[in-house]
């Protein structure tokens, strides 16, 4: 995560550009499609940003940022993190004009993908198929679908322009001198288009085609076979299905039909066919992300001790990896899988976070994975801003000393309470006392009666004795 404060500040001003009329459809298309994906704050930032706009107006009259705060109640770094999904999913151009200290921006909002489009598309649309599940998907995929109509049924009675035009004068045809002036006094202005938004290119960004290139047969596939569009589709599907070069250039070779063409189709099945035997049905996720390069610590730098080998290994290592490390290598379970894509997309963990996360996690859990307690956990780290790998290893740390010293505590009230005497009630105090009393009465009661007697016994022996001396 960047920090908003370094391009983006409350009093920056902005203004709201619409090159492509919006219908109900694509409204619908941003809500049921892109928000599962993108998620609901993104896009109720592209319908506020939308709705700024006067009805049959393409500019909105210039606004301050703090404004906009306003108007969706989130602060600047929200807007700002939420602002570049909708850049990176095509969604949202953005332009910056500094003057004498101040800056303003420029949103263009693009129009998205049509559902046909986006259903076809091999990134958006695998990604959607694993955030909503197969029941759902596959009724979002009816909602924007129509039945076909069998057009060998019908005959078409479409007229013709030439049927309906029947004459046109030269200047009916052809712009004339005047025409061409108007245009030019008119040069500063675009017409308003109404194409559907631009396919996003997501391309695999350490993708090596020219290694891919070189490791292919030519008696297999020729060069001319791997066009400009052809490129762009291998790039989607080895980022989707994370496949290196020289195994894409196997799945090719597979894909070549008897015409030395490749049929995208054809690919694209090869692809899911070779993702499958590598990794079962599951689709595909976004966990497939390692920590952002600016919120890396260890970039450009070789690690020494063992902590800086564990947070460089935790930069560059994607969650599933790591989850599927800490299985022994076996296939992580798809709930846990579902686990750490929520940790990235609902709470917005960064990836070396998260393998903090569930590394800590499962070591103080007999190596399990509770729901509930990892999804606390990561809305605490969430609160605390904690976006590095060193910063969530401090915190795991003092979450385990803090644990040990709770442990600590806890046993010693509990051998402290086994050793000492419960106190008793006033009570019974007062009565094992009135017997005590009671009781050294009757003993000092007993003692002078049998010292009385015995002082009796006494004096009758003494004057026994005196009597029997007298007598003699």
């Amino acid at each position: 995560m960047s920090w908003h404060w370094k391009e983006l500040i409350p009093v920056d001003r902005f203004t709201v550009r619409l090159m492509t009329p919006l219908s109900d459809t694509d409204l619908n298309v941003i809500t049921l499609l892109y928000q599962p994906l993108i998620g609901s704050l993104a896009s109720s930032l592209y319908i506020t940003l939308y709705r700024l706009l006067e009805k049959d107006q393409y500019w909105c009259e210039e606004l301050t940022h703090r404004q906009l705060m306003a108007q969706v109640g989130l602060d600047l770094q929200t807007i700002y993190e939420e602002r570049k999904k909708l850049e990176g999913t095509g969604l949202l151009k953005t332009f910056k004009k500094s003057d004498q200290g101040s800056s303003s921006y420029l949103y263009q909002l693009k129009a998205p993908m049509s559902p046909a489009d986006f259903f076809q598309n091999d990134v958006y649309s695998v990604f959607l198929y694993n955030r909503l599940g197969k029941s759902s998907y596959l009724k979002l995929r009816e909602r924007f679908s129509v039945e076909k109509v069998d057009s060998s049924a019908y005959q078409e009675l479409t007229y013709s322009f030439g049927d309906v035009f029947t004459s046109l004068k030269h200047s009916e045809l052809f712009q004339t001198s005047e025409t061409r002036i108007d245009v030019k006094k008119q040069s500063n202005m675009e017409f308003i288009q109404t194409d559907q938004g631009e396919q996003q290119d997501i391309l695999h960004p350490s993708f090596d085609m020219e290694l891919m290139k070189r490791d292919l047969s030519s008696f297999i596939v020729p060069e001319n076979a791997i066009t400009a569009s052809m490129e762009k589709l291998i790039l989607r599907l080895a980022f989707v299905y994370q496949i290196q070069p020289l195994e894409m250039s196997r799945i090719i070779s597979q894909a070549m039909v008897h015409d030395e063409e490749i049929h995208p189709q054809e690919l694209r099945k090869r692809a899911q066919e070779w993702y499958k035997m590598e990794n079962g049905n599951e689709p595909p996720a976004l966990g497939l992300k390692t920590q952002p390069i600016h919120e890396r610590v260890m970039t450009n730098k070789t690690p020494v001790t063992e902590e800086e080998k564990v947070i460089h290994f935790f930069e560059t290592t994607a969650p599933m990896q790591v989850l599927e490390m800490l299985s022994d290598g076996a296939k992580p379970a798809p709930a846990d899988m579902k686990i750490v894509e929520a940790l990235l997309l609902d709470h917005e963990l960064n990836p070396g976070v998260v393998n903090v996360l569930i590394d800590y996690v499962m070591r103080q859990n007999d190596m399990k994975l509770p729901k509930a307690l990892i999804e606390k956990i990561a809305a605490n780290w969430k609160r605390l801003k904690i976006y590095t790998v060193p910063g969530a290893m401090s915190a795991a740390k003092k979450s385990v000393a803090d644990y040990k010293n709770k442990a600590s505590q806890s046993m010693k009230r509990t051998v402290k309470k086994g050793q000492r005497q419960e106190k008793l009630p006033d009570w019974l105090i007062k009565e094992r006392k009135l017997e005590a009393e009671s009781d050294q009465t009757e003993k000092s009661k007993s003692e002078d009666k049998k010292e009385s007697t015995d002082n009796s016994d006494a004096k009758r022996r003494f004057e026994a004795v005196l009597k029997k001396l007298h007598d003699e």
